[in-house]
């Protein structure tokens, strides 16, 4: 079981499994989002608090739904809009415990552009922000 939140934690999900891979889109929306998609089969992934504390945002054929918390505006999850809806999708940047080393990125070009902001082009820069406890199995955040 793996929890998402987003950063003021208005929105909570629970997931089945960690994911193996994360999509960075690069469309004209998620690169304007800047998400790391992990996607779910229907009934793996639970809303478990959120109802009502989202906006969502449906673009061009309306059947998806990209969800995010009218408290802190972060992009948690999207959902189908097809004949039976259900979240496909969660932010993997909301997944505090998830480690980025254990998943693959897997870029899909649909922007036609062949152009990705996830890479690394030299050393990690240190950091500026006080120094934060890592959240641990029960922290949402």
């Amino acid at each position: 079981m793996i929890r998402a939140a987003c950063h003021c934690t208005d929105v909570r999900l629970e997931i089945e499994r960690s994911p193996d891979w994360v999509n960075d889109c690069n469309c004209t929306l998620c690169r304007r989002y800047g998400p790391l998609w992990a996607y779910y089969e229907p009934g793996e992934v639970k809303l478990v608090q959120g109802v009502g504390a989202t906006d969502d945002y449906r673009w061009d054929d309306k059947m998806l739904a990209f969800h995010r918390c009218k408290t802190c505006g972060c992009i948690a999850h999207f959902k189908s809009l097809a004949d039976a809806p259900f979240i496909c999708a969660v932010n993997g940047r909301m997944m505090p415990t998830l480690d980025p080393a254990s998943v693959r990125i897997q870029h899909k070009d649909n922007g036609h552009t062949e152009s990705f902001w996830t890479r690394s082009d030299g050393p990690i820069v240190a950091r500026k922000h006080p120094k934060m406890d890592p959240p641990g199995p029960e922290d949402w955040r």
